[in-house]
C-alpha cells in the first residue's frame, strides 16, 4: 500500500487525511470487514467514525485529481501500443429514500427491473497486459434534478444540467484519450450506454468500436433482402479452431470514401435464446479477431467491476453527496487496482484476447 500512498500523497496537504486515506483503502480490502465508517475506523484503531466520515464529506482533497492518479496507475500496467480496449459499463446501487444524490425510481441493470437506486457509470481499460477500472461518473436522472431542492445536501451546483449516460461515457472516454491512449477500441456492452451522438463522435475521432444493438435496431440496419451473406462462412471452421468455439458472423454494411467501414457482428452465445448484435466500425483492414476481442473485453471489465464491488467495498457506502460518492468510488477503484497489480494477480485472471487471423473483406 506504500506505493499507492506515494502515488496520491501530493493530493493531501495535511498528514491526517493522508494517513487516513491509506487506512480507508486497507479497510476496503479487508475480506471480513463490513465497510461502514464505524467498522473502517475500528479497523484503523480510531476511537470513532468521525474521521472516516470527514474524509468522505468535508476534508480538503480533490477526488478528481486522485481519479487521474488512478487512471495513470492502471494504464501504467495495462497500456500497450495497439491493443487497448475501453469499455464503459454501469452498476446500480439500491437505496432507500430520495435524498442521496441521483437516487430515483429507475431501471436497475443489476436486477433488470425498476427500483429505487443510484446509477454509477464506470470506464474500464483492458489489453493483453491486464485490465482495470480507470474512471467513474454518477448519473443524475432528469426527474431527480427537477425534484431536488438546493438544500438537499447533494452537493450539486444550482445550475447543473442533465447529461445522458452516453454523454457521461463520452466524457470519460475523452479524458482517457487526453491522457495518452492512442486510438483504442471502444466496446459498449449495453444499448442504453450509447447514442448516435456518441457514435458520430467516435467516427469523427477515427476510433474503432463495437456497440451492442437491440434486435430491432439490428434488423433495421440489415439490407432489406439480406442478399449479402454473413462474411467468412468459408473460414468459419478455421476461425473456430483458432479463436474460440462460439459462432460469430459478420455482415458488411457499407464503406465510406475515407476507408472507414461498418459491419454488423452477430454472436450466438451458448445457452442464449437470441443472438447478440453489435454495430462495428473501423478501418477496412479490420480483422475478425479484433471484433471478437472487443466483444470479449466487455465480460472482462464486468468481472473487474464485480470484483471491485465484492472485494473492495464499492457498493458499501453511506454518503449522500456527489462529493462523498466520488471520493468513495475513487478510493474503492484505487484499492482494487492495488490488489490487482501490486499484489500480482495470477495470469489466469487476465482476459483471453485472441489476435491474428484472416481479415474481413
Amino acid at each position: 500500500m506504500q506505493e499507492i500512498a506515494a502515488l496520491i500523497s501530493n493530493r493531501f496537504s495535511r498528514a491526517e487525511p493522508r494517513r487516513r486515506v491509506v487506512a480507508y483503502m486497507e479497510g476496503l480490502l479487508s475480506p471480513t470487514l463490513r465497510k461502514s465508517a464505524f467498522s473502517l475506523a475500528t479497523h484503523a484503531h480510531e476511537a470513532g467514525p468521525d474521521g472516516m466520515q470527514r474524509l468522505l464529506r468535508t476534508a480538503k482533497w480533490d477526488a478528481d485529481a486522485v481519479r487521474d492518479d488512478l487512471r495513470a496507475y492502471v494504464l501504467q500496467h495495462t497500456r500497450t501500443e495497439n491493443d487497448g480496449i475501453l469499455v464503459p459499463i454501469w452498476e446500480t446501487f439500491v437505496k432507500k429514500g430520495q435524498h442521496s444524490a441521483g437516487v430515483a425510481w429507475q431501471y436497475s441493470s443489476t436486477h433488470q427491473r425498476m427500483e429505487n437506486c443510484q446509477v454509477g457509470l464506470f470506464l474500464g481499460h483492458t489489453s493483453e497486459s491486464g485490465r482495470g477500472l480507470i474512471d467513474r461518473e454518477l448519473y443524475m436522472p432528469r426527474q431527480w434534478l427537477q425534484d431536488r431542492s438546493p438544500q438537499d445536501g447533494a452537493g450539486l451546483p444550482p445550475d447543473v444540467s442533465y447529461i445522458t449516460k452516453a454523454g457521461l461515457n463520452r466524457r470519460m472516454i475523452a479524458r482517457a484519450l487526453e491522457h495518452g491512449l492512442h486510438t483504442p477500441w471502444v466496446s459498449v456492452p449495453d444499448p442504453d450506454l450509447w447514442d448516435e451522438d456518441l457514435r458520430r463522435w467516435l467516427d469523427s475521432t477515427q476510433i474503432p468500436y463495437a456497440l451492442r444493438l437491440r434486435p430491432a435496431d439490428a434488423l433495421a440496419l440489415a439490407p432489406r433482402r439480406m442478399r449479402a451473406e454473413w462474411r467468412l462462412n468459408e473460414a468459419r471452421a478455421n476461425l473456430t479452431s483458432r479463436v474460440n468455439t462460439l459462432p460469430w458472423n459478420t455482415l458488411r454494411l457499407r464503406q465510406e470514401p475515407s476507408g472507414r467501414t461498418f459491419w454488423m457482428l452477430t454472436h450466438n452465445p451458448p445457452g442464449s435464446a437470441r443472438p447478440h448484435y453489435f454495430l462495428c466500425s473501423g478501418p477496412a483492414t479490420t480483422t475478425i479477431p479484433e471484433f471478437i476481442r472487443a466483444v470479449r473485453a466487455q465480460s472482462a471489465i464486468r468481472q473487474c467491476l464485480d470484483a471491485t464491488r465484492i472485494g473492495a467495498g464499492l457498493h458499501e457506502y453511506q454518503v449522500r453527496s456527489v462529493t462523498g460518492w466520488n471520493r468513495h468510488t475513487t478510493l474503492s477503484l484505487l484499492a482494487h487496482a492495488f490488489r490487482s497489480f501490486a499484489l500480482d494477480a495470477p495470469p489466469a485472471q487476465q482476459p483471453s484476447l485472441a489476435r491474428r487471423t484472416p481479415q474481413v473483406h
